[in-house]
């Protein structure tokens, strides 16, 4: 039994519940320490579960950390879905069970609890099957943030038909050796815990850090957002602190189609581009129904998605009107069409004829490190094959 003397009240430290069938997120400060969990009503965390034991676990604070106990419980406690004997020190993200009831460890400012939180009272709680509804790896997404473990590749935006690489969109990876490096998996388990903001910025700061580092001076760079820094000052921040990194290249910051909705925010954001000399372009044109918002903030690149690029070849005659349309509008707002995912140099030939200029897509590279953009030169990045345009097929 750990010293109950060395307890006190932690400061914003909560367990984190889903509710409503994981729609919702419920928080229950640890307070009144050591904080007991157990089947019986008197207890700091009752839980009226029968799989739970009278007496099943302890939190604790000692030498400034969270501890947690098992008291010997039927069916176990389970850290990050390990179960423990005896006590384990506990970081913020890691998952607990007690017996089937899942909470993950979370930190928050006072002012962050909502009337919702509960400070004691028995909890309703559903029965769940191991593993449960939180996404692992948390913990260790808060180590990639902390410790900056990432990196980053860049891919090339090639001009049509020549080839030459005029750009490179710059994508995130991840280090962690418990974590997946593609930035898709790595933004899902980041936005469990509100923390999608931050891993963007982090690879935009490693974007920058890169590019000074390299020996030639590189051309201009596509950086990405995540929709939930539009509108947020922290991203005008970011970006000041990147152009005091790599004052004199050219970068193109890249958001998505569906920022449009909000015409006034990305206006503000365009003024504070101006300012700092950085384009404006946006990401996945054409999925979305934003198509007459471009005319209020024009963008200076439109980054048109794959799905319209792909099968472009022996696409019906209606989709390439459609396609067409979409790069006549993209040319009235004055901005660039690049045509996205290219992969044969068919689908270059045809994206040539229909009046694109710019490409990008894995037949002229995969996205690569730094030291290797050297070897993407003017004479390996294959010629579209104009000569071969297949007649499109009726719709």
């Amino acid at each position: 039994m750990l010293d109950s003397a060395q307890d006190k009240r932690p400061s914003g430290w909560c367990l984190e519940s889903t509710a409503d069938g994981g729609r919702s997120l419920e928080r229950i400060q640890i307070q009144n320490l050591p904080f007991r969990i157990g089947r019986l009503d008197e207890l700091e965390l009752p839980l009226s579960n029968q799989s739970v034991s009278k007496h099943h676990a302890e939190i604790h604070l000692a030498n400034d950390a969270l501890t947690l106990l098992d008291l010997g419980s039927t069916n176990g406690t389970f850290v990050n879905r390990r179960r423990i004997e005896g006590s384990i020190e506990l970081q913020e993200g890691d998952i607990l069970h007690f017996a089937e009831i899942e909470f993950r460890i979370g930190r928050s400012t006072n002012e962050a609890f909502s009337a919702e939180e509960t400070d004691g009272g028995t909890l309703s709680l559903t029965r769940l099957e191991l593993p449960q509804q939180f996404i692992g790896g948390t913990r260790e997404m808060n180590e990639l943030l902390d410790r900056e473990m990432a990196t980053v590749v860049f891919q090339p935006v090639v001009s049509l038909p020549k080839g030459e690489v005029l750009a490179y969109e710059v994508l995130g990876r991840g280090l962690h050796g418990d974590l997946p490096r593609n930035p898709t998996g790595l933004f899902r388990i980041a936005e469990t815990i509100h923390r999608e903001a931050e891993l963007s910025r982090l690879f935009r700061k490693k974007s920058a850090l890169q590019a000074s580092k390299a020996e030639d001076e590189l051309p201009l760079l596509f950086l990405n957002t995540h929709p939930n820094e539009i509108g947020e000052p922290e991203l005008v921040k970011s970006l000041k602190e990147i152009r005091e990194i790599v004052p004199k290249i050219g970068i193109a910051l890249e958001i998505h189609e569906g920022a449009l909705a909000e015409p006034k925010v990305i206006a503000e954001l365009k003024e504070e581009l101006n300012e700092l000399e950085i384009r404006l372009a946006l990401d996945d044109f054409g999925l979305g129904e934003r198509f007459l918002q471009l005319a209020e903030v024009p963008p200076d690149y439109l980054k048109f998605d794959i799905s319209l690029v792909k099968n472009l070849v022996d696409a019906s005659s209606s989709k390439r009107r459609l396609l067409a349309m979409l790069m006549a509008a993209a040319r009235e707002v004055g901005a660039q069409p690049i045509a996205e995912g290219i992969e044969t140099e068919r689908e270059a030939g045809v994206c040539t004829m229909m009046g694109f200029t710019l490409a990008q897509g894995y037949l002229y590279s995969k996205p690569v490190p730094l030291s290797e953009l050297v070897e993407l030169d003017a004479d390996t990045i294959p010629r579209p094959a104009t000569e071969v345009l297949p007649k499109p097929r009726r719709s």
